[in-house]
């Protein structure tokens, strides 16, 4: 009896080796049957779906469905993804079973940007151009003014829109800020000025020098002030001054 245990666990070893070698030999000649396309995205908005990927492959003449698993090049299919505009990486590309899961993480988009020939492009949070898609339905801080249209997808956004970023950045870190401030214009001087959603004032803010104290400024001027002399009391906020903010009168 003392020899059974241990032969029996060899025997099943061998079977489990068996099974695990007999599952090698035949998984590169099973068929794929199904993509699964997972998408990790910081937008609300999923700009690049299921439907895109499958449509993608299609388009470049990569069969996966109906395939023999050992016929795709997942090199490939990687190489592909990681060249579209939208997709920041691409984690990985493999077989579960007969099932190809494809999991990748899409660009964060931040900013609208319109350029004054009627062109328009996102900037993601990295401070790179990505090109338009209505797909996007998230509510982005917009751009607008004198903006450059030398613009190119994957490059870096030019001049004073990195400046934009930059304060979106700030803006987005606050509830307040993020509610009150929906648009940058880049005026002839290569400042900012900021739209509101409240009062419709225009807020001279100048760059992003003493960019916190300015923000900080301006809150204090719409909730100790203006909530109680009138949002629509002033047409101008200039907060490009040390300690203060100047107020126009409509």
């Amino acid at each position: 009896m003392k020899y059974v245990k241990p032969i029996v666990r060899i025997l099943l070893s061998v079977t489990l080796l068996v099974v695990l070698i007999l599952a090698f030999v035949k998984m590169p000649r099973q068929q794929c049957e199904r993509i699964q396309a997972v998408a990790h995205t910081q937008n609300e908005s999923v700009i690049l779906s299921q439907a895109d990927i499958e449509s993608l492959l299609s388009d470049a003449k990569i069969e996966i469905i109906g395939k023999s698993i050992k016929e795709i090049d997942l090199g490939e299919v990687a190489t592909l993804l990681k060249n579209n505009p939208f997709i920041e990486t691409v984690n990985f590309v493999h077989f579960a079973g007969k099932k190809l899961v494809i999991d990748y993480t899409l660009r964060e988009i931040v900013l609208h940007v319109f350029t004054p020939s009627g062109e328009h492009y996102f900037v993601d949070s990295k401070g790179e151009v990505v090109p338009f898609t209505m797909k996007m339905k998230d509510y982005l801080m917009v751009v607008n003014g004198n903006v450059s249209d030398n613009f190119k997808a994957g490059k870096k956004a030019p001049g004073k829109l990195q400046e934009a970023l930059a304060l979106t950045r700030k803006i987005n870190e606050n509830d307040f800020y993020q509610a009150q401030f929906r648009q940058i214009f880049l005026n002839s001087r290569n400042e900012m000025e900021l739209t509101t959603t409240v009062g419709g004032q225009t807020i001279l803010f100048g760059n992003m020098d003493n960019a916190d104290e300015k923000l900080e400024n301006l809150k204090t001027v719409y909730e100790k002030g203006l909530s109680h002399k009138g949002y629509n009391t002033y047409a101008q906020l200039d907060a490009r001054y040390k300690n203060r903010i100047i107020a126009t009168r409509k």
